[in-house]
């Protein structure tokens, strides 16, 4: 593709619904029918170990999902351009730490999306991760908020809109129990509840739908 876009999901906190963002958005992309590279940059390799389909030596390999594949960071960066140049996105899970390592690797995106969970504890997290974002000289795509209960967070997110303002996107991620169920199973999200065949009703679908939103959000930003 031309305009293969380079997108980091990164965050320096653990626990903010990185990989499980990944792994739902390449889902999204997909049914939009956009070709997806999911690249895996953290040494637990979840993400990696989550699409796995079989173990062999190509730098890229193919998931349960025709339009999904997936590497690791230390494939991905031997990967010559035309190798990458079929894919519209390629979206890289993040470990959560500042390093020299991870300051090089965002180097290599075009924007990136931070997700976060709301606490009074994560509003200077997200002043440092930004700032680092900046200083590498990479878009700020926005910062999202993950697992969000609304009779929890109404007060707080509010806070968190005056102070981050417009980078903070629409797009809110409900707290489901689904997602570790999800994650046993190897399935995103859609794709679990269409093997349990769960009813598609306003409150069961409501992440579902979300990550449908935040990808339409993403694809719109990067235009």
């Amino acid at each position: 593709m031309e305009n293969t876009k380079k997108i980091g999901i990164f965050n320096n906190k653990g626990g903010v619904a990185k990989t499980t963002s990944v792994i739902n958005l390449a889902y999204s992309f997909q049914k939009k029918d956009k070709n997806v590279l999911v690249v895996d940059c953290d040494t637990q390799e979840n993400c990696f170990s989550f699409f796995m389909t079989s173990r062999n030596a190509s730098p890229i390999l193919p998931t349960d999902y025709e339009k999904i594949s997936h590497t690791t960071w230390e494939r991905y960066k031997d990967l010559a351009e035309k190798e990458i140049e079929n894919f519209d996105y390629i979206l890289f899970d993040l470990p959560p730490t500042i390093s020299d390592e991870v300051r090089q690797i965002i180097r290599n995106f075009d924007v990136i999306y931070v997700p976060t969970i709301l606490g009074e504890f994560e509003i200077a997290g997200l002043k440092r991760v930004t700032d680092e974002i900046n200083k590498q000289g990479v878009k700020l795509g926005g910062v999202f908020v993950t697992m969000y209960q609304a009779h929890n967070d109404s007060e707080i997110i509010e806070e968190f809109r005056k102070i981050l303002q417009e980078r903070l996107m629409k797009t809110v991620i409900p707290y489901s129990k689904t997602v570790r169920e999800s994650q046993k199973e190897g399935l995103p999200i859609e794709a679990y509840f269409r093997e349990k065949n769960v009813p598609q009703n306003k409150n069961s679908w409501k992440i579902v739908n979300a990550y449908e939103e935040l990808a339409n959000e993403i694809i719109g930003g990067c235009k």
